[in-house]
Formats: C-alpha cells, sequence, structure tokens
C-alpha cells in the first residue's frame, strides 16, 4: 500500500511539473509563433491571417542578411570565450598555479557587471576620442608622437565582440572548471611518464576528457551570443552592421511596428537553437563514460608548470582581469561620480548628486525591491523544476521525460524580448498583466533551462550505483535522492540557485516589453537612463546593480560556505 502511494504521488507531482512547465513555457512559444501568421497594422496585428511576415522573413536579404550577421558573431564570441575561458580553466583547475582562490573570484567577476552596464564602462574606457584610454594613450605619447593614432576604438565590429567575449568567457571557465577539477590525475601523469609535456598533457589528455563540458558550455555561449541586442544594437547602429536580435527589437519598438515580423524572426533563432540542442544532447547520450563522481575515489593532483610556465599563465590571465575587471570596473564608478561626460577629470567635473537621487528617487528604490524579489523567486522555482527534470531524464529515460526536458530548454532559444512578446500576449487579458508575477514568469522561462542543463550536468557525475546501494538498505527513491543525490550535488544546486538571481537582476530583454510603473526594475532604469543620454546616472544604477550581484556571492560564501565559482563549476560538466 507504502508504494502504491509513493507510486502516486510521484505521478501527481510529475503532472504538476510538466503543468507548470507548459504553462510558463510552451503557452507563450505557441502565442509566439502563431502571432507570425498575421497581417500587420501600424500598430500591431490584425484579426485576418497572412503569411507575409513569414515568406519576408525567410525569404528576403534585409533578414536573411541580418540572420546570417547575429550566427557569425555569435561564433566568434563563443570561439573567444571558449578560447580564453577553457584555457584558464584549464590552468587553474589542473596545474600548480598559485592564487587560485583569488583567481576563481576574479575570473568570474564580469558576472556581477551586466553586459549592457559594461558597455556604458567601455564606451567611457574605448570612445576614439573621449574614452579613458586613448586620453591617458596620447597625454604619454603625445610629446613623441604628436598625430598618433587612438589605441582603442569600441564603435566598432571588433568592440562588439571585445567587450561580449571579455562578459561571456566566464560561462565558458564556470562551466568547464568543475569536470577538469575531478579528472583522475592518473591518466595526466601516464602521459606525463610517457614523455608528455605539461602544455601537451592538458591538450591531449585533460582537454578530450571535458569535451562534453566544454561543448555544454559552447551552446549556452552561442545562444546567449545569438539573442543578444544591445551591444550589437547600440554598437553596431555606428559601425555599420545590424543583427537579427537588434532587427527584432525595432520590429518590436519602432513606429511603425512589425510585430509579425518579430514573431517570425524569433522562429528562425528557435530552429536554429532546437539543432544546437540536439547536438548536446547526441554528445552526452553516450553519459557514462563521463562520470566522474562515483563509489570510487579519485585522484587530483596538479601537473606542475614550472617556473616559466607560472610566469607565463599569470601574465595572461592577469591581462583578461585587467581588461574584464579592473578597468570596466573602474570606468564605470568613475562615470557615476561625474557630472557629464568629459575627457578631462577634474575636481569640478565630480559629484555625489547621482547616488543622492538613487535613494530620493521612489521608483528606484521600488526597482531595487523588486529586483530583489525577483531574483530570489526565480531562483527557487528553477532549483525545483530543473532538478526535478533532470534527475527523470537522466535516471529514468523516456519519450516523456526526453519531452519535457526539450520542451523545458526551448525558451533558451527565443530572444528574451519575442518571448516577452508571447507573454503580454498571453495574459495581456488577465489581473497578471502589468504586475511583477508576469515578470516573474518571463524569467522563470527565461532561465529554466540553465536550471535543467547545469542541474543535468551535476546529476550525470553521479553514478547510479550510489543510489542503487541505498535502494538496496531500504531506501525509497525519494529518499535516495534526498539523502544520497542532493547533497552530493548541493554545490550546483546553490550554483543554479544563485546563477539565475544573477542573471534575473541583469535581465533586460523581456523585462523591457512587461515591466510598468508598478514592477520597475534596475535592468530597465539603466536602459532608460542611457537611451536618454544620462550615461553618468545610468552608470550609478550599474554600480548599485553590480555591488547587490557582489553582496549575493560573498552572501554565498559566508551562509552555504561555498564559493559560486566552484559550485557553478561543478554543474558544468
Amino acid at each position: 500500500m507504502g508504494a502504491k502511494r509513493r507510486s502516486w504521488t510521484t505521478t501527481i507531482a510529475w503532472l504538476l511539473v510538466a503543468a507548470a512547465v507548459f504553462t510558463i513555457v510552451v503557452v507563450p512559444l505557441v502565442y509566439t509563433i502563431d502571432a507570425a501568421f498575421y497581417k500587420e497594422t501600424k500598430v500591431g496585428l490584425s484579426n485576418q491571417r497572412s503569411l507575409t511576415a513569414i515568406i519576408n522573413v525567410y525569404t528576403t536579404a534585409a533578414y536573411l542578411e541580418t540572420l546570417w550577421e547575429a550566427i557569425v558573431l555569435a561564433a566568434i564570441v563563443t570561439a573567444a570565450s571558449l578560447f580564453i575561458g577553457v584555457l584558464m580553466a584549464m590552468l587553474v583547475c589542473r596545474t600548480d598555479l598559485p592564487f587560485k582562490r583569488t583567481i576563481d573570484t576574479l575570473v568570474i567577476m564580469p558576472l556581477f557587471l551586466s553586459p549592457f552596464t559594461g558597455l556604458i564602462a567601455w564606451i567611457a574606457l574605448g570612445s576614439e576620442k573621449t574614452g579613458f584610454i586613448n586620453v591617458a594613450w596620447k597625454t604619454l605619447i603625445g610629446p613623441v608622437w604628436k598625430d598618433a593614432p587612438a589605441l582603442a576604438n569600441i564603435w566598432t565590429y571588433g568592440g562588439v565582440v571585445w567587450v561580449m567575449t571579455l562578459f561571456f568567457a566566464p560561462f565558458a571557465y564556470l562551466f568547464t572548471s568543475g569536470s577538469l577539477r575531478t579528472v583522475d590525475s592518473s591518466l595526466e601523469e601516464a602521459a606525463r611518464t610517457a614523455g608528455a609535456s605539461a602544455w601537451q598533457t592538458l591538450r591531449r589528455i585533460t582537454l578530450p576528457i571535458s569535451m562534453p563540458a566544454v561543448f555544454a558550455a559552447g551552446l549556452l555561449i552561442f545562444i546567449l551570443a545569438a539573442e543578444f541586442y544591445t551591444i550589437p544594437g547600440v554598437i553596431g547602429t555606428t559601425a555599420g552592421f545590424t543583427t537579427l536580435p537588434w532587427k527584432i527589437y525595432l520590429d518590436s519598438t519602432q513606429f511603425p511596428v512589425h510585430r509579425a515580423h518579430a514573431a517570425a524572426s524569433g522562429t528562425i533563432l528557435l530552429l536554429v537553437t532546437i539543432v544546437g540542442v540536439w547536438l548536446q544532447r547526441r554528445v552526452t547520450r553516450v553519459s557514462e563514460r563521463y562520470v566522474t563522481v562515483s563509489g570510487k575515489g579519485f585522484r587530483g593532483n596538479p601537473l606542475r608548470i614550472g617556473r616559466g610556465g607560472t610566469v607565463i599563465a599569470l601574465v595572461l590571465i592577469g591581462l583578461y582581469i585587467l581588461c574584464a575587471d579592473v578597468l570596466p570596473f573602474g570606468a564605470l564608478l568613475v562615470s557615476s561620480f561625474m557630472k557629464f561626460s568629459s575627457a578631462t577629470l577634474t575636481p569640478e567635473v565630480f559629484t555625489l548628486e547621482q547616488y543622492h537621487d538613487i535613494f530620493r528617487i521612489e521608483n528606484v528604490r521600488t526597482a531595487l525591491v523588486n529586483t530583489i524579489l525577483l531574483g530570489l523567486m526565480s531562483g527557487a522555482i528553477c532549483v525545483v523544476i530543473g532538478l526535478a527534470i533532470s534527475y527523470a531524464e537522466v535516471r529514468s529515460p523516456g519519450p516523456a521525460t526526453r519531452l519535457l526536458s526539450f520542451v523545458g530548454v526551448l525558451p533558451v532559444a527565443v530572444p528574451g524580448l519575442v518571448f516577452g512578446i508571447g507573454l503580454l500576449w498571453t495574459y495581456l487579458q488577465t489581473p497578471l498583466y502589468g504586475t511583477l508575477w508576469i515578470l516573474l514568469l518571463a524569467y522563470v522561462a527565461k532561465f529554466l533551462p540553465y536550471g535543467i542543463l547545469v542541474s543535468h550536468s551535476g546529476v550525470l557525475q553521479i553514478h547510479a550505483d550510489l543510489e542503487a546501494s541505498a535502494r538496496m538498505s531500504g531506501a525509497s527513491a525519494m529518499q535516495a535522492l534526498a539523502r544520497i543525490t542532493i547533497p552530493l550535488i548541493k554545490p550546483t544546486l546553490i550554483a543554479v540557485f544563485f546563477f539565475v538571481m544573477l542573471q534575473s537582476i541583469k535581465e533586460l530583454s523581456a523585462s523591457i516589453l512587461l515591466y510598468s510603473d508598478r514592477s520597475q526594475v534596475l535592468s530597465v532604469l539603466t536602459w532608460h537612463y542611457m537611451d536618454a543620454g544620462n550615461y553618468q546616472f545610468a552608470a550609478a544604477v550599474g554600480v548599485v546593480q553590480t555591488v547587490l550581484m557582489l553582496a549575493l556571492v560573498i552572501g554565498t560564501r559566508a551562509i552555504f560556505k561555498v564559493g559560486l565559482e566552484r559550485a557553478l563549476g561543478r554543474g558544468g560538466a
């Protein structure tokens, strides 16, 4: 009787999870896709059906060229981010490099600065005539080289790649470091015994073992970069190129609006990512060969790279930290204290007025509270649902569990802007419209894929024999999960929670469509202030946003005794 009751409980729980995923994910996606098949008016959609938007998006150069631009840009950013992130992860996790804990923290620091806020910082740093870097360069070299060219120019295609790579490389580092930390060093020692150098061992032994984690990281970075529209949009307008996500934003917001074309463009990105997710599933299908945590112990002795190798490694990592942490954080902080943009820093330029306004203006205070609440709720929901789906898929693979996992990951394929449109149309006539709850639905839908993918990787690392031993001792399936699996992947679950919180704090694309005066968030405020030309107040809000995210990481260490960089890294394998 007890077993039958547990079976019914499991079935009901699964039905609730499936219903939640369907409501949060599938319904808005259906509305989004359906919107592509309507005629357009100057202010929205008519009641008549039409294939005009689909035909235009899928066949005309105006859209296909922007799709190509988005794919090429995402591919370049992904390749550069993987090269930098994986190299740093191998050096930190598999060698005797010193200062590892400090490097761990500094490498992931860009995650605490939204890429859009980072753009504000790099505009202050790298503008051709007024950027801090160029002013300092010309001041230094001017006496020797009067007509020296600018050292940096952020308003170029290379500037887009540069800023995006700096802020996506930490994803590659995090999602590969966990796998690298658990590699059995006996394999590396065997290679060294056979005459391979430390660098050859890393390239021929360590890296191939971690390829599933590298591929998963690359997939996430590619998807994030392909849907990204703020940096390519703001800089691309000047640099002379347009990506599909920016085209979607223009179609959705500029008069006359082209909502059907925006939805049709979203279906293209959906198809591209479905292919990517399918490839990822193909790679991880033979998961047993990548199990790294089992009932048997493993060794993790670091490789010795020598004094020369240590110096080279520290210089390379130091350059990244300088460009990704020190310069943008410093520029953002300096800009937040300035009255106006100025290439010359004098006492007359600085003021505390921005921070005085932040604590005085009511909508800023409201946005801060809303941002914290949304982060907490979305993080908790994504942990629970993500673990349930990924655990069932790994331990009880079948058509139903694979389908639910696949559906749960689908929102990562749709730009947040387009998904926001779907949510808008879904809940426009309901009490949810204009409240925090519709933003919560958007955040859960958008970040649930990361909860599933990271939890999936964490569960893959726990050998099923451990749970089988507990079952043989009389434990139920739920007891084995609660007492064996969850404690072993606790750092991964903590990582999912705080990763989703960090992403929620930075989320802009869906929020910009769904917010109201009652549901302001910090990211939308930053966008509006920058769009209005008030870079200094936007920088101040960005500083507050960054401090909030840093507080989360410090709290993670103090309360849970877990470093976010290591916790999330374990889930990325």
